[in-house]
């Protein structure tokens, strides 16, 4: 008497459908997580002088999935000596949505940014703006990807 199969290759496909869309739901959770950390560490953890709120207002984070977003974090006005941070806050939006307009990469991106046009020179005079969140971030995401797809026989 011959084993015949109670499914099809159709169910196999769907099968491993789902379970590739949980897995990648369970990386976009957990990137998730990890751009929460890494922007409490940038917005906290900076050594430069706030003095209007917009450079720090101006970081923050989202997720790509295939050219889209599909999570991002909260956007808010850090008030600094002198202002409100409302500035930095638009021009960090702007400069996110923008930098993700341009991706081209299929799949899941982390993006994360200080919009404020001179971020470049206050991390250029040795004042963390985004250093240590993304050091934090890549060390993060390693581990993440290592647990999430390791293997039984590795």
């Amino acid at each position: 008497m011959p084993i015949k199969p109670n499914f099809t290759a159709a169910d196999i496909r769907a099968r491993m459908s789902q379970m590739l869309e949980l897995r990648k739901k369970s990386l976009i959770g957990q990137l998730f997580y990890i751009g929460e950390e890494c922007l409490t560490q940038a917005r906290s953890g900076h050594k430069y002088l706030n003095q209007t709120g917009n450079l720090c207002s101006s970081i923050g984070y989202c997720i790509l999935d295939d050219g889209k977003i599909i999570s991002e974090g909260e956007w808010k006005a850090v008030a600094g000596g002198k202002g409100d941070g409302e500035e930095g806050k638009k021009q960090g939006v702007a400069f996110l949505h923008d930098l993700a307009a341009k991706q081209t990469t299929k799949g899941i991106v982390f993006l994360m940014v200080a919009g404020m046009p001179y971020a470049q020179y206050v991390e250029a005079m040795s004042l963390d703006v985004l250093d240590t969140s993304e050091q934090m971030a890549q060390r993060k995401i390693k581990d993440m990807l290592n647990r999430l797809f390791k293997t039984k026989n590795a």
